[in-house]
C-alpha cells in the first residue's frame, strides 16, 4: 500500500560519523521558509548509438541522476552562517561577528527531511551548498538557500539515500 507524504515538520542536520557513516545525532537545522523545501530527480542522461539509416537505436544507455533537496533557511545566525557558508566567527553573544572565506569550503554533513506525515528521507553523506539571498526591502527577508546533493558515503554498506515511513518512534525527536 501506497504511503502519502504531506507537509514538511523539519529538516534535521547531524555531523557524518567518524567511520564515514550517518550520523548518530541530529537537531534541527533552523526554520524552514515556508514552501521552500523540495526533493527534485532529473531525468536520466541517455545515450543511444543507431546503425546508420536507422530509427530506432541499437542501445541505449541510462545514467540515473540522484534527487537534489533545496530549502531555505529564515532565521541564520553568525554561527548558523559559519557552519552552512564557511568562514569564521569572532566574539560572542551579541557581539559575535561572521567573516565571509575567500577560500571555497567543502561541507558535508548527513540531512533528515521529516515530513508531518509520510516518508522520512534520510542523506547520510550530503554536500552543502549554501548562498545568501537576502532581500532587505520592506517585504523581503534575509534567507540563506540550500542546494543539498548526495554523496556516496564512504562507510562501506551505506546506502546514499533512504525513504522511511514517518511513526511515532521515527525518527527518534531531535535535539533543538
Amino acid at each position: 500500500m501506497g504511503v502519502i507524504t504531506l507537509g514538511l515538520s523539519e529538516i534535521q542536520v547531524g555531523k557524518i560519523a567518524a567511520d564515514g557513516g550517518e550520523a548518530t545525532a541530529y537537531s534541527k537545522i533552523g526554520k524552514t521558509y515556508q514552501n521552500t523545501c523540495k526533493m527534485t530527480q532529473e531525468k536520466a542522461e541517455v545515450t543511444e548509438h543507431y546503425e546508420e539509416g536507422q530509427s530506432a537505436p541499437e542501445a541505449r544507455r541510462k545514467r540515473k541522476k540522484v534527487p537534489i533537496l533545496t530549502f531555505s533557511i529564515m532565521d541564520p545566525d553568525p554561527t548558523f552562517l559559519k557552519a552552512y557558508l564557511g568562514g569564521e566567527t569572532t566574539g560572542t553573544g551579541d557581539d559575535m561577528e561572521w567573516s565571509w572565506s575567500d577560500t571555497d569550503e567543502d561541507i558535508e554533513a548527513s540531512i533528515r527531511v521529516v515530513p508531518e506525515i509520510g516518508l522520512v528521507y534520510t542523506i547520510p553523506r550530503a554536500d552543502i551548498e549554501a548562498v545568501l539571498n537576502a532581500d532587505m526591502s520592506a517585504q523581503g527577508i534575509n534567507l540563506v538557500d540550500f542546494t543539498v546533493t548526495p554523496l556516496k558515503p564512504t562507510k562501506a554498506g551505506v546506502k546514499t539515500m533512504r525513504a522511511r515511513k514517518k511513526t511515532a518512534t521515527f525518527p527518534a525527536k531531535s535535539s533543538t
